[in-house]
């Protein structure tokens, strides 16, 4: 645990998925009081099976329970971070922050040099809290039968507030 980390939490790399369904619960719960509602609430254990083959699953526990959550992949040179899921209970407290830290710790490990992310035009809040990350945002884009979104980037060594 890094000395920044809050007290009381672990942040792990989950190594098996004996826990996907505890994953997608979080995911769900984290994501399910968004307006217009996210795609991630139609996602199902198949969908985790998939981003546990992609790359790496970092989980917060608090006290043995599941309290926070984010998937990566290795992508153009960075660690692309999706999904990054905070139980609810949890958010402002620093999850978020020990999350990108460890994705950081993940990144230099496979010897990248930058965290990636998209981040929904219609969530100015997620932007802004990646903004306060030490993110910039490096393009914008948008998936079939989805809403818009920004590129997002940080090099690593940035400090996260």
């Amino acid at each position: 645990m890094n000395a920044d980390t809050p007290p009381g939490i672990a942040v792990t790399r989950y190594a098996d998925d004996s826990r996907r369904g505890d994953i997608l619960a979080l995911v769900h719960e984290a994501f399910g009081g968004l307006s217009p509602p996210s795609g991630a609430l139609n996602e199902t254990i198949d969908d985790v099976a998939a981003r546990f083959a992609a790359g790496p699953v970092l989980i917060v526990e608090a006290g043995g329970e599941l309290i926070g959550s984010v998937y990566g992949a290795v992508k153009e040179g960075g660690l692309y971070l999706t999904r990054m899921a905070v139980r609810p209970d949890w958010q402002k407290c620093g999850v978020g922050r020990a999350l990108l830290k460890a994705a950081d710790g993940e990144a230099l490990t496979r010897g990248l040099r930058k965290l990636t992310l998209r981040v929904r035009i219609n969530r100015p809040a997620n932007r802004a809290y990646f903004e306060r990350a030490g993110f910039t945002v490096t393009g914008q884009g948008q998936d079939l039968g989805r809403s818009p979104y920004e590129t997002m980037e940080r090099p690593l060594g940035v400090p996260v507030a």
